[in-house]
């Protein structure tokens, strides 16, 4: 009972497979594959979906400014992705470096899973009228308004260091007129009148 159960489990299980092919592809292509895959017993085989022409294509480092389109299939035997890539190479007649197949999960699936996410920072550098800035009003920062703001705050400014230079003048004005009212005490000292004492007038005892 043990040996049916594996058997029953192992006849339901199926196998996931990614495959890509690079370059320009003939309308029967599809059908050859399918044929080619049936050798694994085809479950289900998507239509190929085909990328932009690519400088530099992903999973094909060798190739440059070419499409790729990629497969999804589902068998119910199993093999390895590297056994698929060489016994789909052969039977479609294509180069090694033009074919790729990969397992759904693996770790450079992924990666290129996140690189079709566009990223934040290339959004916001490709938003040439960059959304997410504060709105500026145009006129107060330049034309015929902002020239004529501008001005007018420099006559204010003129008028206010003509006035302070007017004020300093007035004041230092004021403190000489009063200075010149008040007079100014003489350095010398008034001459001593009369005789100094224990001195004898110089004309007695003549």
């Amino acid at each position: 009972m043990s040996e049916f159960l594996t058997y029953l489990t192992e006849s339901t299980k199926e196998y996931d497979y990614k495959i890509k092919v690079a370059g320009e592809l003939d309308d029967n292509f599809a059908g050859k594959l399918e044929t080619a895959c049936q050798k694994f017993e085809v479950k289900k085989l998507s239509s190929g979906k085909k990328t932009p022409i690519q400088e530099m294509p992903l999973d094909f480092p060798s190739l440059k400014n070419i499409e790729v389109t990629i497969y999804e299939l589902k068998t119910a035997y199993p093999v390895s992705a590297h056994e698929l890539r060489e016994y789909l190479a052969h039977y479609l007649n294509l180069a090694k470096n033009q074919i790729v197949v990969k397992k759904p999960g693996e770790p450079t699936e992924e990666y290129q899973e996140e690189m079709k996410e566009p990223s934040p920072f290339v959004a916001k550098l490709q938003d040439i009228e960059y959304g997410d800035a504060p709105k500026v009003k145009t006129e107060e920062h330049y034309g015929d308004k902002y020239n004529m703001s501008l001005l007018k705050e420099l006559l204010k400014n003129r008028k206010e260091i003509t006035h302070a230079e007017e004020d300093t003048k007035n004041k230092d004005e004021k403190k000489l007129q009063d200075r010149e009212e008040k007079g100014t005490a003489s350095p010398l000292k008034p001459a001593h009148k009369g005789p100094v004492k224990g001195n004898p007038h110089p004309a007695k005892g003549k």
